[in-house]
């Protein structure tokens, strides 16, 4: 009898070995049995979900995942190495990942998808129907969760339902430099950008030198009397991860730059959780939304030109287009065609901006890159 020809491609990736029988365990009371990978450890944290492709390096990574186990939509992962260059910040952040198929990529450079878990020290659970989760936590699924070896059920749940809440957790405290530290311009120096950073990534960073801004990066603690010290020409304040509204003394210190700059001073920009430190300043609310935005194809319009652009997203809180904002001089500037979300804040001087998305990208489009440009024009005018 001829012996059976092999149809796999060399160097194709193949599925991922499996190394142990475990589980996630559901606060509503389910539980899903897969396969572990990366860490051997347990992992607790809210899940949700992200329907990018790739980015796994970049998603893992991204200070915004912390207390969040990623749950990914795509079916199949780990197909390609990762290059630490394109790693957002110096660890692992995510609590775990929830995947359907992970594969091994071919031999080369960089690493593996479960060798970056294992480094980071988070597990990964395969062989899970994700989009049937996602359907799940789509219609409501209570979110916290747990992922652990074995097959106790019963444990699993209980460990989930004692689990903390995301939104009571200061996660900036816990990703956030507690150091001030510089970044150089590429190229000629422009100007000068002072970063508060509750959770920068550092795409948004290079998106900045990249257009030959001098950054000084600032603690989450930062005051408006440290900022000025800076003499910066434009004042960013950076995406991260939890609930804004918690934040009583970031809110503040936004709330007194917001009226510097509109007084005449330093113009700012704010990036997702500074989107949304400055709507609070503003005497607007904001709220958890039902289903979070996380991936790399949602699309938002831009209310003055009907520009509408494909983004990266990653949020689970949105501001309350609230009659404050108008009272306080702001005007919803983009929108999410999917909800409606206000996606984008523009003060009536035009010394204020923000965007609830990530127009830096990684991972995602940077269809909307020309957010930066326009703050810069605004920075040295």
């Amino acid at each position: 009898m001829q012996a059976a020809t092999s149809t796999t491609t060399p160097g194709a990736p193949a599925r991922a070995a499996f190394s142990r029988p475990g589980l996630i365990g559901l606060e509503g009371g389910d539980t899903l049995a897969g396969m572990l990978h990366g860490a051997p450890v347990a992992a607790e944290g809210e899940l949700v979900f992200t329907t990018a492709a790739t980015g796994w390096g970049e998603i893992l990574t991204d200070p915004s995942y912390a207390g969040q186990i990623v749950v990914l939509t795509h079916p199949m992962v780990g197909n390609y190495r990762i290059d630490r260059d394109h790693l957002e910040s110096d660890r692992v952040q995510a609590r775990g990942l929830v995947v359907t198929c992970l594969v091994e990529p071919p031999a080369g450079d960089g690493l593996s998808l479960a060798q970056l878990a294992d480094e980071g020290s988070i597990p990964i659970v395969s062989g899970i129907d994700t989009r049937a989760l996602t359907l799940r936590l789509r219609n409501g699924e209570p979110r916290r969760a747990v992922i652990m070896a074995g097959e106790d059920a019963e444990a699993a749940v209980a460990r989930a339902r004692a689990s903390a809440r995301w939104d009571a957790v200061d996660h900036v405290a816990a990703v956030a430099t507690r150091q001030p530290y510089e970044v150089a311009p590429v190229g000629d120096r422009r100007g000068r950008a002072t970063l508060i950073d509750y959770g920068v990534k550092r795409s948004l960073l290079a998106a900045l030198a990249a257009r030959g801004l001098h950054i000084t990066v600032l603690p989450p603690d930062a005051s408006p009397v440290d900022v000025k010290a800076q003499a910066p020409d434009l004042v960013v304040l950076s995406p991260g991860p939890g609930d804004p509204s918690r934040m009583t003394q970031q809110i503040a210190t936004v709330g007194t730059l917001a009226a510097a700059a509109i007084d005449g001073g330093a113009p700012i920009l704010g990036v997702c959780l500074g989107h949304q430190l400055l709507a609070l300043a503003a005497g607007a609310p904001t709220r958890r939304l039902a289903v979070g935005h996380h991936g790399g194809n949602h699309a938002v319009l831009e209310a003055e030109t009907g520009r509408v652009d494909i983004g990266a997203h990653n949020h689970e809180v949105e501001v309350v287009d609230s009659p404050a904002l108008a009272v306080a001089g702001y005007r919803v500037s983009h929108r999410d065609l999917n909800d409606g979300t206000v996606e984008g804040l523009a003060h009536v001087s035009g010394r204020i901006a923000s965007v609830q998305f990530h127009p830096e990208g990684a991972p995602g489009p940077i269809d909307a890159a020309r957010v930066f440009d326009i703050a810069l024009e605004r920075a040295l005018a």
